[in-house]
């Protein structure tokens, strides 16, 4: 399962969809307005900076798909936003919190 679809339902509602988009974009939000830089990230601070613009740029195209009414692309563009901040948090470079608590 992936983004709430099941083989059974792999199509989801307008009304599901913009309140998963909702959801994920108030992720999103959260985490960049906590993010902070870790002593460890310090060293690569440059590349980090890299990597959370490009995590911006998925949040903002994700806008733009969704005005668009390109919601599952929205959706998947959001998701990538979450990963790469995941992926940096994992590395323990940067720590940030969700706008709700990840399972």
């Amino acid at each position: 399962m992936w983004l709430g679809l099941s083989r059974r339902s792999s199509r989801l509602k307008a009304e599901e969809l913009d309140e998963k988009y909702w959801k994920y974009r108030e992720n999103l939000v959260k985490a960049f307005s906590t993010l902070r830089l870790t002593p460890e990230g310090q060293p690569h601070a440059s590349k980090i900076s890299e990597v959370i613009s490009l995590a911006e740029c998925y949040r903002k195209d994700a806008e733009h798909f969704h005005r668009s009414s390109m919601k599952v692309t929205a959706l998947i563009s959001l998701a990538y936003g979450e990963g790469l901040l995941d992926a940096l948090k994992i590395l323990g470079y940067v720590d940030f919190e969700w706008g709700w608590e990840k399972p």
